[in-house]
C-alpha cells in the first residue's frame, strides 16, 4: 500500500497527485480528498530552510506547471478515456 500524502489548504485537505520541477522550481499538483475534479497547483518556496506552498504567479505559470503535467502523463490520460 502507497503512502498518501496530504496538505490542509485554506479550502479543504488536498492529496499530493504530483511534484514535478520546472526551471529549479518544484511545483506540488494537489486534489481535493472530497472532489477529485477539485485541483490546484502550488510550488515550493524556500525560506531559512523551510519549505512553504505558495500560489502560482500568473495565468502563465499556471499554463506552463498544467502542460508539464500533461507532457509527463500523457499516456496515462489517453488510456483514461
Amino acid at each position: 500500500m502507497e503512502e498518501v500524502k496530504v496538505i490542509d489548504l485554506e479550502n479543504g485537505t488536498f492529496v499530493i497527485t504530483d511534484e514535478i520541477f520546472i526551471n529549479g522550481i518544484k511545483y506540488v499538483y494537489l486534489t481535493n480528498e472530497n472532489d477529485v475534479m477539485d485541483f490546484c497547483i502550488r510550488k515550493v518556496k524556500i525560506e531559512n530552510n523551510e519549505e512553504y506552498l505558495v500560489k502560482l504567479e500568473s495565468d502563465q505559470e499556471f499554463d506552463t506547471a498544467i502542460q508539464e503535467f500533461l507532457n509527463k502523463h500523457q499516456d496515462e490520460l489517453k488510456n483514461f478515456n
